[in-house]
């Protein structure tokens, strides 16, 4: 079964996403800038319903760093906000840390998590120490189930569809109202809020 041209940009939208919370180094940043980003737009703008708007606005906050040469900036703003903030850490990366109450990981949701990718097959793309509910890593496990499901099982896309939407939707948006009391850089409340877009039109489909 073939794939339309709008999930394949969904499935583009969760690899540009996941690759920005696994914490880009400078290079990876200058190849989305510059190369990933400004394509993705050019094609996202094609299909309504699709999150046009915030890739612009991460496509204008980029500019100046594209501009300068230098995106390191952005990693010490990555280390800031997820990993080693001033008083702590603003929007942990973990939905463990969303799940109310005091923020802790590996709670339940990483445990549900590691089954899920166990299920799966699939391999943890992050250090070993790394609790398996990172944001990045739910993104790519979702991009698993769109790409085998969209394609030749329906019921692995319907369980991305619960996933989405029962899973990830209601944690992502903790996440994202926690980064915007960080006065966070705009690039990545603009990729949250790509991510919850995203996120919505697979729950939907």
């Amino acid at each position: 079964m073939s794939i339309s041209q709008s999930k394949i940009v969904l499935l583009n939208l969760m690899e540009l996403c996941a690759a920005v919370f696994h914490g880009p180094d400078e290079q990876g940043w200058r190849e989305l800038a510059t190369h990933g980003l400004p394509e993705l737009l050019g094609r996202v703008q094609n299909f309504p319903g699709l999150p046009a708007e915030p890739l612009e606005r991460l496509h204008r906050a980029l500019a100046p760093h594209a501009d300068a040469g230098d995106f390191s900036p952005l990693e010490a703003e990555y280390v800031r906000l997820f990993i080693a903030g001033p008083g702590g850490v603003p929007a942990p990366l973990y939905e463990s840390c969303h799940q109310g109450g005091a923020p802790r990981t590996m709670g339940h949701s990483a445990l549900a998590m590691g089954d899920r990718l166990a299920e799966a097959g699939l391999e943890i793309s992050l250090p070993s120490n790394e609790p398996p509910d990172h944001l990045a890593l739910e993104l790519e496990y979702l991009f698993h189930l769109c790409a085998e499901g969209w394609t030749d099982d329906p019921a692995l896309a319907d369980k991305a569809v619960r996933f989405a939407g029962e899973v990830m939707l209601p944690w992502v948006g903790c996440f994202r109202d926690r980064l915007a009391w960080a006065d966070p850089d705009p690039v990545f409340p603009a990729v949250a809020d790509i991510a919850l877009a995203l996120l919505g039109a697979v729950a939907g489909a």
